[in-house]
């Protein structure tokens, strides 16, 4: 990775009080690329990845040894602004998660609530944008005043995507974004994610090895709290490294 690394991750150890859920996890996440975590279901994946916006803070007895930095700085450090990682780290999460309002408010919700614009047509504006960005627009845009939880599961995770989108964000995480959509909803949030990287680096949980060899860059296979093996996902999914890469990827295990 020729690129600076938006996130490096060195020697991350994570704990649910005395249970060492991580250990030792050593990993690099590039710049405007998919980087896909897999393994089954227990293996530390949304553990990591809720590690990378701080989302396991308020568990009683975390705790996380090492250190994650986003582009240099430690988030871990007793001056970084929790508010402002969770802004350049945004989360689509398992299940569409939209707030019970009008397709509109849940979008400019994020913006309203960091002051990003008073000015009403700027928040028209992001919004748009962000819909378009989450291939929903054309859907939605005379319907910006209906409840989002009218709308299809596909949609409402997209309106959750152009939600995180509103904030400008440097990093989206997808927690098993698909998990609750039928095949064809699926497929359209894969090639959304396609079209995203171009401008937001993402790294996706997901229990779908195909989804991962689909959509991904780079790929690492959690097991037991350990990142067995990261690399490249062509290179990871033909020609893995580990016996037990291997031994997951061909059923053998898992």
């Amino acid at each position: 990775m020729a690129d600076i690394p938006v996130f490096s991750i060195q020697e991350l150890n994570f704990f649910y009080g005395a249970s060492k859920a991580l250990s030792g996890i050593n990993m690099e996440i590039a710049a405007r690329k998919v980087t896909a975590l897999i393994g089954p279901s227990g293996c530390g994946k949304s553990t990591f990845l809720r590690c990378l916006n701080r989302m396991n803070d308020p568990i009683p007895g975390a705790r996380v040894e090492g250190k994650i930095l986003l582009e240099g700085r430690d988030i871990y450090a007793p001056d970084f602004n929790v508010t402002e990682l969770r802004q350049r780290v945004g989360m689509v999460f398992q299940k569409p998660n939209p707030f019970p309002q009008p397709v509109y408010d849940n979008v400019a919700f994020g913006p309203r609530t960091l002051g990003l614009t008073h000015k009403k047509p700027e928040l028209d504006a992001i919004v748009e944008s962000s819909l378009r960005a989450a291939a929903l627009w054309e859907d939605v845009k005379d319907k910006l005043k209906q409840n989002a939880l009218g709308f299809s599961l596909g949609q409402q995770q997209r309106i959750c995507i152009a939600r995180a989108i509103a904030v400008k964000p440097e990093v989206i995480l997808f927690d098993e974004s698909t998990s609750a959509l039928d095949p064809i909803a699926t497929g359209q949030i894969e090639d959304l994610i396609a079209e995203l990287k171009q401008n937001y680096t993402i790294v996706i949980v997901t229990h779908n090895m195909q989804q991962a060899g689909r959509v991904s860059d780079f790929t690492g296979l959690f097991w037991l709290g350990d990142l067995v093996e990261f690399g490249a996902t062509n290179k990871l999914f033909t020609r893995p490294e580990e016996e037990l890469t291997e031994a997951y990827l061909t059923g053998k295990m898992g």
